[in-house]
């Protein structure tokens, strides 16, 4: 079966891309499946768009992006079905994705953040007016299947289509196919990894580590878009580390301790919140907010700690500072909740087989 992924970002370079279709296309190729994957972005976009300024130069390659895009489903027929990973176009309606409807292409359509609210890009607050969130709508009609990835979003789904599947941000225990690596140093590492666009929720997590600073001696590493992040007033080590898919293992393995704050507003209620899975897959003991679906992924004291408040923040963290063997049996069963529930291998055969019904039902296959 000849798969087009059509997705907004470059290979490897974005969470949500990275928790689900690459993973699930790397254990279905060896079963007849054939993913070629386009991206929205092209390299020279990817590297200013998410830089402030550079309007014009912004304004040029998402015109050129659109364009090859239109160009894309034009020649769409060629496969048996297309996945849509979000949007096919960063910015305007749902033009591309009524193109290939219009050519009779199968469309499976896959999210895992509620797009269909408006969000205001702190990087391109200017192109907002260009985003068109209501499209999502559009989409979940015109596709032959819905993929989101948790109830909350289905429930949104399910409004404009009824072929809708759950299927969650999923780790490829692959990457961590062993014991993370037990560190040297006494001091312990509590650590963060994301987005530029979720950097602030670990900002607003400042009060709580400088308390926590005052009282118990760690170190903080941040993985993120940029190496240069710092924390004001936090009188302990902060360790900034660009992300790179090369060597997310490796800093992962330096963190004794996850993080995970997430405020309760917009977005973030409704989101999959993959990093959780990660750290518990990397057998990371992990406090997070209990927002959304996280109580899903944490029993508390069991498969990880949650915290609701800033006191909350500071107990937790201080008893899994104070106690190792808490942090491996947490980190341990954190471990197997993804190995039994999470991992790409269970659930990537399902999404096979809704490629293979979605191929059928209209003889693409």
């Amino acid at each position: 079966m000849r798969v087009l992924v059509l997705t907004p970002y470059i290979y490897e370079t974005a969470p949500s891309l990275r928790f689900r279709i690459e993973q699930w296309a790397r254990y279905l190729e060896p079963h007849g499946y054939e993913f070629t994957f386009l991206p929205f972005e092209d390299r020279k976009l990817h590297d200013c768009l998410y830089r402030p300024g550079f309007i014009g130069r912004k304004t040029c390659l998402l015109a050129g992006a659109l364009l090859r895009r239109i160009s894309a489903s034009l020649r769409s027929f060629r496969y048996d079905v297309v996945f849509l990973h979000r949007e096919a176009s960063l910015i305007g309606p749902a033009l591309v994705e009524r193109l290939i409807a219009l050519r009779g292409v199968p469309l499976v359509y896959d999210f895992d953040d509620p797009i269909w609210m408006r969000y205001q890009s702190p990087m391109n607050h200017r192109f907002t007016v260009l985003k068109f969130p209501a499209k999502t709508a559009v989409i979940c009609k015109l596709s032959n299947h819905v993929i989101v990835g948790n109830r909350l979003l289905a429930q949104y789904a399910s409004r404009y289509s009824t072929a809708v599947s759950v299927v969650p941000s999923t780790i490829d225990l692959q990457q961590y196919p062993t014991p993370r690596r037990k560190r040297s140093s006494d001091v312990v590492t509590l650590g963060w990894s994301g987005s530029h666009s979720t950097l602030p929720f670990l900002d607003e997590l400042s009060p709580v580590l400088r308390r926590l600073a005052t009282k118990r001696a760690f170190r903080l590493v941040v993985i993120s878009h940029t190496d240069s992040y710092r924390m004001p007033d936090l009188s302990v080590q902060v360790v900034a580390r660009r992300w790179s898919a090369a060597t997310e293992a490796e800093d992962l393995a330096d963190i004794d301790i996850g993080l995970a704050p997430f405020p309760n507003r917009g977005w973030t209620p409704w989101r999959c919140h993959g990093k959780v899975l990660q750290y518990m897959a990397a057998a990371i003991p992990t406090v997070a907010s209990p927002i959304g679906i996280i109580p899903e992924y944490i029993q508390e004291g069991i498969t990880g700690c949650l915290a609701a408040d800033e006191t909350e923040w500071l107990q937790k963290l201080t008893r899994l500072i104070d106690n190792a063997e808490l942090r491996d049996h947490i980190g341990e069963e954190g471990r197997n909740v993804v190995q039994t529930r999470y991992s790409a291998e269970i659930w990537a055969p399902r999404v096979g087989r809704i490629l293979a019904e979605a191929g059928r039902c209209t003889g693409h296959s």
